[in-house]
């Protein structure tokens, strides 16, 4: 049974598919140059030897993005790159300590499953985690500091819209940065998530439907 694939390993598959892709390219713009492998070599100030090694991608880990761009510009061309969004961030300790505290409250009748990925073919984000309670599907968030209640916000609406839950529960670190943001939190998320806390802890700890999605401190 074919394992799931850890973020080092996809951040390795997708760097050497991008070095592949750039080093292609590179080979097919020297060729249509006209220019020899040797002159390229003495361009860049390395061996004939060492140019064969990286376009042939002999130690792809090993080529750098510094060296593509100094081929590229030999060749009259210029290396760009990009990052985006690609999926959820990795978690710190603090995230991990929260999450195990508001386990800690659930009744065991309750199903938890933990990093769940959105349902949507090609959607790296995830749940932190998936609640099945009865009749009724949960999904989880967590956040140790509210440090900007406009992006957390959009956050909540996207896997509200996507994440194909019934309702949805923001847990955030009892703290007084937390307590002090928490009017303009839920001022921007609406009345979608103005059930009150103690109706949520008190569904979750006794294994019952959630009355609505909102917000609980942990």
């Amino acid at each position: 049974m074919a394992t799931r694939e850890t973020r080092l390993d996809r951040g390795r598959r997708r760097g050497r598919a991008v070095v592949a892709r750039l080093m292609s390219e590179l080979v097919a713009t020297r060729q249509a140059l006209n220019l020899s492998q040797r002159a390229l070599a003495r361009e860049l100030r390395r061996s004939q030897t060492a140019l064969v090694r990286a376009e042939r991608l002999a130690k792809i880990d090993r080529v750098s993005f510094v060296e593509v761009a100094e081929m590229a510009s030999i060749l009259g061309l210029e290396l760009s790159a990009a990052l985006r969004v690609l999926g959820d961030p990795l978690r710190d300790r603090g995230h991990q300590a929260l999450i195990t505290r508001f386990r800690g409250l659930l009744a065991a009748t309750i199903k938890v499953i933990a990093e769940v990925p959105l349902p949507n073919i090609g959607d790296r984000r995830s749940w932190d985690l998936l609640l099945r309670c009865v009749g009724q599907l949960v999904g989880v968030e967590a956040e140790t500091r509210v440090r900007d209640v406009q992006a957390l916000v959009r956050r909540m609406r996207e896997r509200e819209r996507d994440g194909g839950v019934d309702e949805v529960v923001l847990v955030l670190a009892e703290s007084a940065v937390n307590r002090r943001l928490l009017p303009e939190l839920l001022e921007a998320l609406g009345p979608r998530f103005a059930t009150p806390p103690r109706s949520l802890l008190k569904a979750l700890r006794a294994g019952q439907p959630l009355p609505g999605s909102g917000v609980v401190f942990v």
